[in-house]
């Protein structure tokens, strides 16, 4: 069988223009990941008031910032594979199903329950309960994060692809800006728990949308180990949506259908063994720091004094300075090497936080000027880090190494939050908490200086 006719439904797609009902994928794709970042974040926009309402210490804060990462890393590494056996539209149906229940959840807990012993330590079952629910909704925010990019490139004629992920990856940064405004408003307004309410309830919504409106990936379907005739009736539906020709008959199978799945061991194999360390570090130490600065921004600024108000418009800064690196990354992708920008780009988020503690600014408008630009710089420098590791790998063994530089570089957004918080209740401030955190970002552009990609 020829490879073209084996290909014959990735052709229908890539020989056309782009269509309304593509551009309606990716319109999705990037609604999802931006009520990722609504959800995710959200917590960190009503953490003053949440402690303040139940009475916990700014210790207690760190392992509640932590829970959903914990659970985004188990969700893209455990659960988002699974697209590839029950559909990108089911998975995704599901798992927004679980984040806006989580969501509402959230808002439903009680700070008053009684305390009970767990090995030793006595904790509030307020807090358990809400890392319990915060760790679903991250469960869920994981799966959607990594197929909502999946099903916009799958969507889409080859030379929009890398827009449309860009489209789709920027969604959570654009949805962790938003999340400011609206919060204060909420919190102004009514209660913290509306913030995860509202937020629950949008994404519910946003379900019954994917159920009516999001076709299936087509490229899932015509990889389906067991196809039948009504695959390909779903497969020329999705085609005519696009305003592209029907395909006669399911196409054959080739060998590379049959290609078993890389292991960890095969990006760990000698010729890519320092270079996929090299990597994993440098997602590492940057995750350290991003997620400290999105876990922690709200609250440390009310800790040095500023107002509520000033500390949740930093984190909007911050994330609108991320929309605005990843654009910027994404445009030169196609143009330059990208090493030697993200390292830049590390570098100079390192010098703007070592900028705000030297001068210790009381002005919020010069702050927030530089939280932006560290936004753009760290942000940015994340986006390119995925294309540096795409380009790296071959394709034999790319979704594997990508998967796990990002997979093992969350456990450094796991613990920051919770370093952070052990920090802040033994009496570390924003100040010297950000010159500390800056130091992970040179190690970060050391490391990425190995690839000359």
């Amino acid at each position: 069988m020829k490879t073209s006719e084996a290909n014959i439904i990735r052709q229908r797609i890539d020989d056309g223009p782009l269509t309304p009902a593509m551009v309606l994928v990716v319109a999705i794709a990037f609604m999802l990941s931006l009520l990722d970042g609504f959800d995710v974040i959200s917590i960190s926009v009503a953490a003053t008031a949440l402690s303040n309402d139940w009475g916990i210490s700014r210790g207690q804060l760190g392992p509640i910032f932590s829970a959903a990462l914990v659970g985004m890393t188990l969700g893209a590494a455990l659960l988002a594979p699974l697209a590839d056996r029950i559909g990108r539209r089911r998975i995704l149906l599901l798992s927004t199903l679980f984040i806006g229940t989580a969501m509402i959840l959230t808002g439903q807990i009680r700070g008053d329950l009684p305390e009970v012993r767990i090995l030793g330590w006595t904790v509030s079952q307020s807090i358990l309960l809400l890392m319990l629910v915060r760790f679903v909704a991250g469960l869920g925010v994981g799966v959607v994060f990594a197929n909502a990019a999946t099903i916009a490139s799958e969507a889409v004629p080859e030379q929009h692809r890398d827009f449309a992920v860009l489209i789709a990856i920027a969604g959570y940064p654009f949805g962790a800006t938003l999340v400011g405004p609206i919060a204060h408003w909420i919190l102004e307004n009514y209660n913290w728990q509306m913030v995860f309410t509202g937020g629950g309830a949008a994404t519910l919504l946003m379900s019954v949308v994917i159920f009516f409106w999001l076709p299936e990936s087509v490229d899932y379907l015509a990889a389906k180990k067991d196809r039948s005739e009504k695959d390909l009736n779903d497969i020329n539906a999705i085609l005519k949506r696009f305003r592209r020709d029907p395909i006669p008959a399911l196409p054959e199978r080739t060998d590379t259908d049959n290609i078993k799945a890389a292991t960890v061991g095969s990006i760990l194999a000698p010729q890519f063994r320092w270079d996929t360390i090299a990597l994993w570090t440098t997602y590492f130490m940057g995750f350290m720091t991003l997620y400290f600065l999105l876990s922690w921004i709200p609250t440390l600024f009310e800790d040095a004094g500023y107002s509520r108000r000033e500390g949740i418009q930093a984190l909007t800064y911050f994330n609108l300075g991320g929309v605005t690196g990843i654009v910027t990354i994404g445009l030169w992708a196609k143009k330059v090497k990208l090493s030697k920008p993200i390292a830049l780009f590390f570098v100079g988020g390192a010098v703007s936080l070592s900028i705000i503690w030297a001068l210790q600014l009381k002005d919020a408008s010069i702050l927030n000027a530089l939280i932006f630009a560290n936004g753009v710089l760290l942000q940015g420098a994340f986006s390119g880090l995925y294309a540096v590791a795409a380009r790296y790998y071959p394709t034999t063994v790319r979704a594997t190494g990508v998967g796990w530089g990002a997979g093992l570089g969350r456990v450094g957004a796991i613990v920051s939050p919770i370093i952070a918080g052990v920090l802040a209740a033994g009496g570390w401030g924003m100040y010297p908490l950000f010159v500390l955190f800056a130091v992970p970002l040179l190690i970060a552009a050391a490391m990425i200086l190995r690839f000359k990609l």
